[in-house]
């Protein structure tokens, strides 16, 4: 029974890492996300199907500025020459900048189409946003072998962190 508990105990990290071998940009991207779902939270002319193509392009933006970035900072300190490879290197490590920004784009979407409310579906962006965020934390703090008290920690500061963002942008006119 111990060995199968401790199976189970690793499996979460082992898949974590090939789902998002760019750890930090996929939580940066969901920073980046609940900060553009709540901003445009707060403006009441902006339409779901806007506020998801805004979304979207936030992410692309984001992820494209980190992809040029990388590579020209890596070609003036003349480490790395610009090839094919290395532009593809660091597109597909970057992907999880922009990756992030899916989870919120689907309530959007679905304000977009008329199923949920405009406003229920930023709101339920910003949620899904925050829950992402304390998602993060429960794989990281399992992925160190934290017990309860550490996973449920982690989890709570993590979606504290998206919550203090969605604050100052409710704060700030």
């Amino acid at each position: 029974m111990a060995a199968h508990a401790s199976a189970f105990k690793h499996l979460p990290s082992r898949t974590v890492g090939r789902r998002a071998p760019n750890l930090a940009g996929a939580i940066y991207g969901t920073l980046v996300a609940i900060a553009v779902v709540a901003g445009l939270g707060e403006s009441a002319s902006v339409s779901t199907a806007r506020a998801f193509w805004i979304l979207v392009a936030s992410g692309v933006f984001f992820w494209a500025a980190h992809v040029y970035a990388y590579l020209l900072s890596d070609r003036i300190r003349g480490h790395v020459p610009t090839t094919r490879a290395e532009v593809q290197r660091i597109v597909f490590r970057e992907w999880p900048l922009f990756q992030s920004t899916f989870p919120p784009a689907v309530p959007l979407a679905l304000g977009w189409f008329g199923l949920i409310d405009g406003d229920a579906a930023l709101v339920l962006a910003t949620i899904v946003g925050v829950a992402t965020l304390a998602a993060w934390g429960v794989s990281f703090s399992r992925r160190e072998g934290y017990g309860l008290t550490g996973i449920i920690a982690s989890a709570s500061i993590n979606a504290a962190v998206g919550l203090l963002i969605v604050g100052l942008k409710v704060a700030v006119p």
